[in-house]
């Protein structure tokens, strides 16, 4: 299907571009907890025990999310080592994709292939794609499947071409595979909404049935299994993992219903004053707008109001609608004013100053909490160069500007970003560093690394230390446990609500070779202080405090 999308010479610069910034530095900067290193360490895991069917993290049972996320880290790991490079390769040539499948969309929708490239450059430029390529989690995997499957569908709508009809098909099973059902409002809302606007009929043929039949096979597939191995699983994935994630507080992620709104106007800036402008030109009837973007418009509108009519809300669960915003925002790129062109422009011109700017004070200042390296600096100045290059080579009067400037703020964006975390593991809440101090200070194959109410799922990937969470009361602590077929967890997850577990941290904390890691903030529980003495040692991090005996 990608030989499908005819890409000009500078798109695929630019695409080249993106991937070697991507990959430039994804691997040197630690796994931050929870999600990503959650992801990170089921994924180990699972290579390391060979079942592919029954996600563990920590040795405990896991069935949040189906498993082509770990599918796909997994393979990196294979082809790269156990280390953040594999774990966050697959997930930079996802972002690629994207890329590919938004302008083979707008080339499609518009038939226009200045708008499809402007497409890929505003879509490279918003915040939030940038977040999704830093940091392994399930949505930029979905989100491209998303629109891989949506470019399949509108190709055989738009071409007649069965191929695309079956890997639409086939495509939308494998959006079921990465984040279940939730990856169907995404596409069943725009085809509805295409439909609509177009007047396309709905006909069904033997090929609709036969692709139907393949998705719900190979997308219910995991389920099926893992349901037939688990007693109560199913009722676990509807209840737990379906209606409470939308109707009720799961998971410590409820939020109000206007919490997009920000986000969203916030995550869009600059481009966000181009869609309300060309409303207003419209003589404010959205009936009076080209059918195409009417048709990105409402379908972004509807995923938004029902993202926000849901309980559980994180930025990253409307990144498959930001696709629509930016192929909207090209397309609006060609019918905006000159006035607009330079506002935006301008804008571009003050976000990269004040990102050097902030930079520079930082670097000067030397605050506690953020760490500046002369690197970081470096990096810094060359892309306000290269930025300034852009800014003055490129006339003042062409629509491309913006989205050029915006595409290379986000390129700066990625190498700063990338750089900084590099060198502020704590401060990103990372182990990496933390870990290598445990690792040096006792070279012993044998230690044991007690966390105190809270859960570090990436110590396993950077020590082979014996590792025990202590439950107490927080929410990460809280494991499902009730499909274990064993007591082996009980060896590393001690409720300390229990007296008895108590006795044996106890004496635990004499022991050589004892690493305790607790929450600065937090601290130990009047009940467990007592305990403090019984370490010989202590090294003090931006947030965490670890009591250790050699």
């Amino acid at each position: 299907m990608l030989s499908r999308i005819t890409i000009n010479g500078y798109y695929l610069f630019f695409l080249t571009i993106v991937l070697t910034i991507l990959m430039a530095g994804s691997g040197s900067y630690g796994l931050a907890e929870t999600s990503e290193a959650r992801y990170a360490e089921i994924s180990r895991e699972m290579l390391n025990s060979g079942d592919y069917l029954n996600p563990k993290l920590l040795g405990i049972f896991h069935f949040h999310k189906p498993p082509i996320t770990y599918y796909l880290t997994t393979l990196g790991y294979r082809i790269f080592g156990i280390n953040e490079f594999g774990a966050r390769f697959f997930l930079q040539i996802a972002i690629v994709l994207q890329l590919i499948f938004v302008y083979g969309m707008a080339n499609l929708l518009y038939k226009d292939r200045k708008i499809a490239f402007m497409s890929g450059l505003v879509y490279f430029a918003m915040p939030i794609v940038l977040i999704s390529s830093r940091n392994l989690t399930t949505d930029a995997y979905l989100t491209t499947f998303i629109i891989a499957s949506l470019f399949s569908w509108q190709y055989y709508t738009s071409k007649g071409k069965l191929m695309g009809l079956y890997l639409f098909y086939l495509l939308m099973a494998m959006a079921l595979l990465t984040k279940g059902p939730v990856a169907l409002l995404f596409i069943l809302i725009y085809i509805i909404v295409y439909k609509s606007i177009f007047k396309r009929s709905s006909k069904i043929n033997i090929h609709h049935i036969l692709g139907l039949s393949l998705c719900l096979i190979l997308g219910s597939s995991w389920y099926v299994m893992v349901v037939l191995g688990n007693t109560g699983l199913w009722d676990y994935f509807i209840q737990k993992q379906l209606f409470s994630r939308m109707a009720h507080i799961s998971f410590n992620r409820s939020k109000p219903f206007w919490f997009y709104i920000p986000v969203i106007i916030g995550l869009v800036l600059p481009w966000w004053s181009i869609i309300p402008y060309q409303f207003k030109q419209k003589g404010k009837k959205i009936l009076n707008m080209a059918s195409e973007d009417r048709l990105l418009l409402i379908s972004m509108g509807c995923l938004f109001l029902i993202f926000s009519i849901f309980k559980n809300k994180m930025i990253l669960y409307i990144l498959p609608s930001f696709w629509l915003v930016a192929i909207l925002i090209a397309a609006q790129l060609f019918k905006a004013t000159k006035a607009i062109w330079n506002t935006l422009n301008l804008a571009y011109v003050v976000l990269m100053g004040c990102l050097f700017t902030g930079i520079l004070a930082l670097w000067i200042i030397k605050p506690d909490f953020v760490q500046i390296t002369t690197g970081t600096l470096i990096i810094s100045f060359i892309s306000l160069i290269v930025f300034t290059v852009i800014h003055f080579l490129i006339d003042n009067l062409k629509p491309e500007k913006p989205a050029i400037l915006g595409a290379s703020f986000g390129a700066a964006l990625i190498l700063i970003s990338t750089s900084l975390m590099s060198h502020n593991g704590p401060t990103f809440n990372s182990t990496k560093e933390i870990m290598g101090f445990i690792n040096n200070a006792t070279t012993k194959a044998h230690k044991t690394v007690v966390v105190y109410d809270y859960l570090l799922s990436s110590i396993p990937i950077y020590s082979e230390a014996h590792q025990i969470t202590l439950k107490l009361k927080h929410n990460t602590t809280d494991r499902e446990i009730q499909f274990q077929t064993n007591d082996d967890w009980k060896e590393s997850l001690w409720d300390i609500n229990d007296q008895a577990m108590v006795s044996r941290l106890d004496s635990l904390s004499y022991s050589p070779n004892t690493y305790l890691i607790i929450d600065k903030k937090k601290g130990f529980k009047d009940g467990l202080k007592y305990l403090e003495p019984h370490f010989k040692n202590r090294m003090v991090y931006q947030d965490w405090l670890i009591l250790f005996n050699k």
